[in-house]
């Protein structure tokens, strides 16, 4: 069997990189797409209990080197032995460098392959592994050599399941790291694993957090993180524990034109419970136990603007709301009777202001409240969500247009032209209970 490296060009049939040069894959925002066997799909709406995640054993800590050559041999050493089976232990690790790919196969259960790269400088190394096929469970384990006591010491890994890719990160000083790829379960000498890394310069504080074994443990409490996606491998994982049923709120908020990110979200098992995507609110229930919440480029990233992630959790289930105030443009707000009982009047901007209860008369932190209008004008509807604060409150900016006028109104100044106009408000999709029902939407009027 042979060990091949390959260029950036040939990775792109296997993990679908394509037309990018190894320091723009790092450091650039262009419309690359890395395909990473991941189906964006709507958070699910009934979620059973996930056990603990049985994790393997993690990879040893230190492996002691039976016969390692000094840094300067390291540096003279190359991949050119293109013999299969070369490099199955630490000992005759092939040098590879970053940013480009080799492929290789196992071809035994427990079997390995093994590389290593050379640091220069203090900089974030990524390695990704692709199996190529759904049918074996490859690990990936990073090490740092300690030339004191020529011993390597585990500093990161990544042991999902079989036909899952691994992805691991590390914040490398200076110096040789090796890499195992490893079989857990199975082996494959027709379909070639695909290994490949990069360093990034610019990473943010939260970092290494690539995978569910790194992530970053944000406790039982609400949070929220401002992070950057450093290159197209780049994964921020965020875990999360419920100590009880909970309504969980999730939104990522990018504001860059640059970069496109996805959230995924994870039981404890790693089983996918569905996708949310930037700017946009989701809420799911979710039983007691432990989450994982991950950040990713499916095809862009903007390194120069950083995204932020807010996570906090519904106090109950919200059934009715109380309007108190609603501001607008134009001059034309108040609560005034035009001869149909007394309502809101409202132009083309307004913001509509309450607070969210329970059943129970309580109010609802970190609700949800979807608000609808329809307009008179082309039955034109806008519905925008918000979400209530620790006490309740809620403040929600709408846009709802001109309206027609098809009623008027005879002041002792000015004859006003006006509609009726519903107004209904909702939370995830169940109508509630509200203190108003209809507007006035001025269009204009005349003297």
């Amino acid at each position: 069997m042979k060990l091949k490296l390959m260029s950036v060009a040939a990775l792109a049939l296997s993990i679908g990189i394509a037309g990018m040069s190894p320091s723009a894959l790092a450091q650039s925002s262009s419309g690359t797409t890395i395909q990473k066997n991941q189906t964006v799909q709507p958070l699910s709406t009934n979620v059973q209990p996930a056990t603990v995640h049985n994790s393997k054993s993690t990879p040893a800590q230190n492996i002691p080197l039976s016969n390692t050559p000094s840094a300067r041999s390291f540096a003279a050493a190359t991949a050119t032995d293109d013999t299969y089976g070369s490099n199955t232990s630490p000992d005759t690790a092939q040098l590879i460098n970053t940013g480009t790919a080799v492929s290789g196969y196992i071809d035994q259960q427990g079997g390995a392959r093994w590389y290593y790269v050379n640091v220069a400088s203090t900089l974030k190394l990524t390695a990704f592994l692709s199996t190529g096929t759904s049918n074996v469970d490859y690990d990936l384990t990073l090490y740092r050599l300690n030339t004191t006591n020529s011993t390597l010491e585990q500093v990161s890994y990544s042991a999902k399941g079989a036909g899952q890719y691994e992805l691991l990160s590390h914040l490398a000083t200076s110096g040789y790291y090796f890499i195992s790829v490893t079989s857990y379960q199975g082996a494959d000498t027709s379909n070639p694993f695909t290994l490949f890394t990069t360093l990034s310069d610019s990473y943010d504080k939260s970092e290494p957090d690539d995978n569910p074994f790194f992530a970053k443990d944000r406790g039982t409490t609400a949070f929220t993180s401002q992070q950057n996606i450093d290159n197209l491998l780049d994964e921020d994982w965020s875990k999360i524990t419920l100590n009880a049923q909970s309504k969980v709120n999730l939104r990522l908020n990018n504001t860059s034109a640059n970069g496109e990110y996805i959230i995924q979200l994870w039981n404890a098992n790693l089983q996918n419970l569905g996708s949310l995507k930037q700017n946009n609110n989701g809420q799911i229930t979710l039983p007691a136990g432990t989450y994982y919440i991950q950040v990713y480029a499916p095809s862009t990233f903007d390194i120069t603007t950083p995204y932020t992630l807010s996570v906090n959790y519904q106090s109950a289930a919200i059934t009715r709301v109380a309007v108190s105030g609603i501001t607008s443009d134009r001059g034309v707000q108040g609560f005034i009777d035009y001869g149909q009982g007394k309502k809101w009047r409202v132009g083309y901007n307004i913001t509509v202001n309450g607070r969210a209860f329970d059943a129970t008369g309580n109010p609802v932190s970190n609700g949800l409240v979807s608000i609808n209008v329809t307009t008179k004008v082309g039955n034109h509807s806008v519905t925008i969500e918000g979400t209530t604060d620790s006490l309740g409150y809620f403040s929600v900016p709408m846009n709802i247009g001109a309206a027609a006028g098809q009623l008027t109104y005879r002041g002792p100044v000015s004859t006003h032209y006006y509609d009726i106009i519903p107004i209904t408000f909702r939370s995830n999709g169940t109508l509630l209970n509200a203190d108003i029902s209809t507007l006035y939407h001025y269009a204009y009027s005349i003297n």
